[in-house]
């Protein structure tokens, strides 16, 4: 399967079966389905946000569907109509521009300098500045290692495998990296009242932050990078055949100078920001990512086939705040909730309690 249009063939045996009454067969060519669709995404992915969000859905649906007790062959089948219907208008031969180019390593990268200028607007205020370079040193090994991956999975793996590989290894990379940002946004929501900040910078003059800090900090710089870096180099490498080079370099080079731009402002903002703002604002930001990261997480190890999806009506589907209709992603969403609520009740508790204290 090398296109759209084989993806469509293989819907079109799939429907045989359902229509058949053959569940299990249906199922095992689904699955073929998921995982060949990472080797050809990219052609829906820089045309249309909502219609990937809405092929995703329904591919990961189905199998659940066809192999549930009775299998509910008619809802399968019409999800199966609907999944054709939205290929469709990819089907002919994929040809990029520098647009696309540059779309995709925008969106890729923006949530990595998101954390990577909260990171170092934290050292800056600290009075930390020269240990910006662990940030810097956890980014730059994030490109090496996702264009190592991306290398290795190319070049000696199967286009399936691939395809496969990668979205596991955002699934991975990404169920890691929640645990350091949670971690790390409660740490910097726990410094937002007056009293431990002045203890933060009289621990920060003339000392550096603790080595075990500054390694969290740069391994919280490493995934973010790398998590979204190998899914980037892999799309380009696929599209490369179907873009003059000039535009494909042409884009890269727009994508990278607006998210240095972005980031650039961001960190600037942040110095202006008061310093419980500031706190909140970044605690907040990484809560948020960890969130979604969690949500994006799973569903990337739904469609590499190492987790079950069992979608539900009753759930919302939002993939842009990492919200899938699926409750292996809710459950496990709902949970960092919870543990993000109570921390921060808990901080804020013991923020009035300080200022009463100093009242």
């Amino acid at each position: 399967i090398h296109s759209i249009s084989d993806l469509i063939q293989l819907l079109n045996a799939v429907q045989t079966d359902v229509q058949n009454g053959r569940a299990t067969d249906a199922a095992d060519k689904m699955d073929q389905f998921i995982v060949a669709w990472p080797t050809v995404e990219g052609v829906v992915l820089t045309k249309s946000q909502d219609a990937y969000n809405r092929i995703e859905s329904r591919m990961v649906s189905i199998p659940s569907l066809l192999l549930s007790q009775p299998p509910k062959l008619e809802q399968a089948d019409a999800l199966l109509n609907e999944l054709r219907d939205e290929l469709a208008p990819y089907s002919q031969s994929a040809s990029y521009s520098a647009w696309d180019a540059g779309v995709i390593l925008f969106r890729e990268g923006l949530e990595a300098i998101l954390v990577i200028a909260a990171l170092l607007t934290f050292l800056n205020r600290t009075g930390n500045a020269d240990k910006r370079k662990w940030i810097w040193s956890g980014a730059g090994a994030g490109v090496v290692v996702s264009g190592a991956f991306a290398l290795v999975l190319t070049v000696f793996l199967s286009h399936l495998s691939t395809g496969n590989s990668r979205e596991l290894i955002e699934g991975v990379t990404g169920l890691i990296a929640v645990v350091f940002m949670v971690t790390i946004g409660a740490w910097l929501h726990s410094k937002s009242n007056l009293r431990a900040w002045n203890q933060v910078v009289e621990k920060s003059i003339g000392a550096s932050v603790a080595k075990g800090a500054l390694w969290a900090l740069a391994l919280t710089s490493f995934l973010a990078v790398m998590r979204e870096g190998a899914e980037t180099i892999i799309f380009y490498i696929g599209m490369a055949p179907s873009i003059q080079m000039s535009d494909l370099l042409f884009g890269i080079g727009v994508a990278l100078v607006l998210l240095a731009v972005i980031g650039y402002a961001l960190i600037k903002m942040s110095s202006r920001i008061p310093i419980r703002s500031f706190f909140l604002v970044a605690s907040l930001l990484l809560y948020y990512l960890a969130f979604k990261f969690i949500g994006v997480s799973i569903h990337a190890l739904q469609i590499s086939g190492k987790l079950s999806a069992h979608m539900s009506d009753l759930l919302i589907d939002a993939p842009s705040f990492g919200l899938y209709s699926s409750w292996e992603g809710t459950i496990p969403q709902l949970i960092v909730l919870l543990v993000i609520v109570w921390n921060i009740i808990r901080v804020e508790r013991k923020n009035l309690k300080a200022r009463a204290a100093v009242s």
